[in-house]
């Protein structure tokens, strides 16, 4: 069964980035399509109004039902992390972030906030190797990119550098 791609307003987006979770949520954030597993529409879009209403660890569980059916997709991943960001646990909000920034469509703000949780986890070169993925997506969307995405990602990237320039 193809996946309808979900669409979260900018008003979730930027909803969703403040408190702990400090970061930008992205444009388009669907769970990418698969016809070979299970359907994580319902699964996800109970997590994102979890989090939305601030219930974290029902976020949380949500999310995770949404992996399970599709534990590659780079947006599930992110938004997961979010959720374990906003609950405080770094360590897991980490290891989502790096599962998210392994899919060719990861939301730009997955290689921002797995920069910023590293530095707080004290793993500044992980926040230096998420950097330089911002650079070079900023260098690969050259003409090709809206001046939209390009300002996402600029913005990513410096939101990074400087946290990473403060000792």
């Amino acid at each position: 069964m193809l996946l309808a791609k979900l669409r979260l307003s900018t008003a979730f987006v930027v909803l969703a980035c403040a408190g702990t979770a400090q970061a930008q949520m992205g444009m388009d954030m669907a769970p990418t399509q698969n016809q070979e597993q299970a359907d994580p529409t319902i699964p996800f879009n109970n997590g994102i109004a979890a989090f939305n209403a601030g219930d974290y660890p029902k976020a949380i569980r949500e999310l995770t039902k949404a992996r399970a059916a599709r534990p590659e997709d780079g947006t599930i991943n992110y938004s997961l992390g979010m959720a374990y960001a906003a609950s405080a646990k770094k360590k897991e909000a980490k290891q989502a972030f790096q599962r998210a920034v392994r899919d060719r469509n990861a939301p730009i703000g997955a290689y921002l906030q797995l920069g910023l949780v590293s530095i707080e986890l004290g793993d500044r070169a992980t926040a230096t190797t998420q950097l330089a993925s911002l650079d070079k997506r900023l260098a690969a969307c050259g003409a090709g990119c809206a001046e939209s995405d390009q300002a996402q990602i600029k913005a990513a990237k410096d939101k990074l550098a400087a946290a990473l320039s403060t000792p």
